[in-house]
């Protein structure tokens, strides 16, 4: 079968997974919804109104009718999944609305339109019902409109159908050509940077934690730029792509040179980045009558930037280099849509790190696995591991290497730098904080409520206070969870501890583990607030991921602190590793046998 018609099969298979998925959750009833996290139910709400029409395409109102700027939700207890920039339907009997969630805060959230959707959000100023409201999720359907425009576009093209497809199944003749670089003292990074300068069609980089892999991004690009060489650099998220551009406005700092393409909120990492040219879109016909470099130029944007008829941000472009990063969580069809782009393709990532959302169980190879574990088992030897973190010391290290990467990571650093230092703590924090170790694993019998637990949340909280006593800022802190309702309990912790207050929510770093990979903090505690994980037998594969446990146990510079029931680890004991599951259960199992313990004191299990 031929590429495309597997595409479009694939295609047809994640809307129709996606539509399924999506009113079986909306037939559950209300009360099951709200408690497994897809809705909010009886909700009061404030709305503030735009004075005028927000845009032109807006219709003529009447009498008390004006249009929604923005709802405030409060919702005390919110154990839902929304997040900032989600999609939601807010509704209420025959009103019903499509937002955006700008704020998730302790006891409410700040829901606005956007400028498609405010067209159609308006209401009676004066007469609205307060009460009663009811928030749910979106089904959206822009994937498939984006991917469909990326399949026409290789079925267009027969040369780079057969390139595409010769590349996905393994048989694509890749070689290289000698790249002379600026040695280092990594000799990894600088066999990546000569691999990727020196292929005929693509090269895999490798990149574990710490291990450099957005500089050497950074290197590559500021090669190809000084060459005359346009590059697209892209990944599966805006904060992804922001964060790689940063890198290389260090090494090209030239803003005629640095393009990120996305709207406001999609550019936080990149704000007052002076090297950095910001545009909502930007066609090869206004690129070429504008005041950026002729003479080598890097765009960074979404792979559905390009995806024309469906996006016209670049409309016109084609790319001497597409670089994908974070490509071990992109999907094949996702990633179809910038490789069509590119006459070179360099791919940046780490199979053993956060896989992408993809259908289980389709039978399709497209959804099989991430592009970049695709592209590691069909040309293995195309592969350069960065193999020494900067970020993760002798002891940090000894856990992940042995676990995720058969021995090969080792530290770049000279030492610890972690002379034992006894802090002035006080109860289960203190001993935490205070064992010599740089990674424990604290180990309590406790039972909470499913996915968040009062019980880590106020030990973190504790811990969190002890360290700030004793002069560790709060932004070299970080608490990563599997759930974004023990984010939204770790906070209220935080709060009630007297640490944060509600417009100093951001100052310390709370957020689930996806949030957390590529980024590290000086210490990390990793609360996995589950204490019985049969309860969510249908979210086992996601609870007990080997790829979410390496990012969660290594973002830590200084110490790591893994908080959790005993039985998480004990279920694990007898797994096989026959499926995802499985493997996942037994690198939690591994891992509880290296890691270093401490056992909750009597009094404070009974918490």
């Amino acid at each position: 079968m031929s590429l495309i018609e597997d595409l479009t099969k694939a295609i047809d298979i994640q809307q129709e997974r996606q539509n399924r998925e999506y009113q079986e959750i909306m037939d559950k009833p209300l009360q099951e919804r709200v408690a497994r996290g897809h809705a909010l139910a009886n909700v009061d709400i404030e709305i503030d109104f735009y004075n005028d029409a927000p845009n032109d395409f807006c219709p003529h109102l009447y009498g008390d009718d004006m249009f929604i700027y923005r709802v405030v939700v409060y919702c005390g207890d919110n154990v839902s999944r929304f997040r900032e920039g989600a999609p939601v339907l807010l509704s209420n009997g025959s009103y019903l609305f499509k937002m955006t969630v700008d704020e998730d805060l302790l006891d409410r959230m700040v829901l606005v339109s956007g400028d498609f959707d405010v067209k159609n959000n308006y209401i009676d100023a004066l007469e609205y019902p307060e009460h009663g409201w009811e928030l749910n999720a979106v089904n959206l359907t822009i994937n498939q409109r984006l991917l469909g425009a990326a399949r026409d576009r290789i079925s267009y093209d027969s040369g780079l159908n057969e390139i595409m497809e010769s590349m996905l199944d393994g048989t694509l003749d890749n070689n290289y050509r000698p790249v002379a670089v600026s040695t280092s003292n990594n000799a990894s990074q600088d066999t990546a940077t000569s691999k990727a300068l020196g292929c005929s069609h693509f090269h895999l980089i490798q990149g574990p934690p710490g291990t450099g892999k957005t500089y050497t991004i950074a290197r590559i690009v500021k090669s190809l730029v000084s060459e005359g060489k346009s590059v697209f650099v892209t990944g599966p998220t805006h904060t992804a792509i922001n964060n790689c551009l940063n890198a290389i406005s260090q090494l090209v700092p030239d803003k005629s040179k640095i393009v990120k393409i996305g709207e406001n909120n999609q550019a936080d990492e990149v704000l007052g980045n002076e090297y950095i040219t910001r545009k909502t879109r930007l066609s090869f016909e206004k690129y070429e009558n504008s005041t950026l470099s002729r003479k080598g130029i890097v765009i960074g944007a979404t792979p559905y930037a390009l995806c024309y008829p469906a996006s016209k941000k670049l409309l016109g472009w084609e790319f001497d280099y597409v670089i994908i990063d974070e490509a071990a969580q992109m999907s094949i069809p996702l990633a179809l849509a910038a490789m069509s782009y590119g006459e070179k393709l360099i791919f940046v990532g780490d199979h053993k790190q956060l896989d992408p959302i993809i259908p289980a169980g389709t039978g399709n190879w497209l959804f099989g696995k991430s592009i970049f574990k695709h592209m590691v088992d069909k040309y293995p030897d195309h592969v350069t591991m960065l193999d020494q973190s900067y970020r993760l010391s002798e002891s940090l290290v000894r856990i992940p290497t042995r676990l995720f990467y058969d021995s090969r990571l080792r530290t770049a650093r000279q030492s610890d730098n972690n002379e034992f230092v006894s802090f002035k703590c006080h109860g289960e924090a203190g001993r935490i904080i205070n064992d010599p170790e740089n990674e424990v694993l604290y180990l309590h019998h406790e039972f909470d409520a499913l996915g968040r637990s009062p019980y880590e949340s106020k030990l973190v909280a504790d811990i969190v206070y002890d360290l700030t006593r004793n002069g560790v800022k709060l932004e070299d802190i970080a608490v990563i969870t599997p759930y974004r309702a023990q984010v939204r309990e770790v906070k209220k912790a935080l709060v009630k501890n007297g640490i944060l207050v509600e417009d100093s929510l951001n100052d310390v770093f709370v957020d689930t583990i996806e949030r957390m990979q590529g980024q590290e903090k000086d210490y990390v505690i990793f609360t996995l607030a589950n204490s019985n994980p049969e309860e969510v037998e249908d979210r086992l594969e996601f609870f007990y991921s080997a790829n979410r446990l390496n990012v969660a146990i290594t973002r830590a510079k200084t110490k790591c602190i893994v908080i959790a029931n005993e039985r998480v680890f004990m279920l694990c004991q007898e797994a096989e590793p026959t499926d995802s599951v499985g493997i996942g259960m037994k690198a939690y199992w591994n891992y509880y046998n290296l890691a270093t313990h401490i056992l909750a004191s009597v009094e404070d299990d009974e918490w």
